[in-house]
């Protein structure tokens, strides 16, 4: 891999850890909308869109969005970096629970650290012309 490349993955992974591993940002926020797209394959998607602050809006599943009406004020736990939705409260009710994002995260950054170091190769076997990967 080219210095590039390698440079690339251990930004990326600097930006995973910091964004699972720094504190959790609350903001209060009121329910502005409710909004719901069906898959024919994978299910329906729900989604819940905020005003007021910094994260318009999260997905959550089907007991969440009929738990909450527009209008109701909820705090909602994100990540710093990519703003991502941790878990929403109403008052002392848990409305949507923190699940293990922060330690399903560390196979990626593992991987891309090990990466940027060097230790697994991500190139192109020049005999076949498949991509593939290796521990160094």
């Amino acid at each position: 891999m080219d210095v590039i490349t390698r440079l690339a993955a251990f930004l990326i992974a600097i930006l995973l850890a910091i964004d699972a591993f720094s504190g959790q940002r609350t903001e209060t926020l009121r329910v502005d909308r409710h909004s719901q797209v069906a898959h024919w394959r994978k299910g329906d998607e729900y989604r819940l869109h905020f005003a007021g602050g910094r994260v318009e809006s999260c997905d959550v599943g089907w007991s969440a969005y009929n738990a909450l009406a527009d209008g109701d004020e909820v705090s909602v736990d994100t990540s710093r970096v990519f703003k991502s939705c941790e878990g929403i409260r109403r008052g002392n009710d848990v409305i949507t629970p923190h699940y293990a994002y922060k330690w399903i995260a560390l196979l990626p950054i593992a991987l891309l650290l090990a990466a940027a170091f060097g230790l697994v190769r991500f190139e192109r076997r020049v005999d076949d012309d498949e991509r593939g990967w290796w521990f160094g």
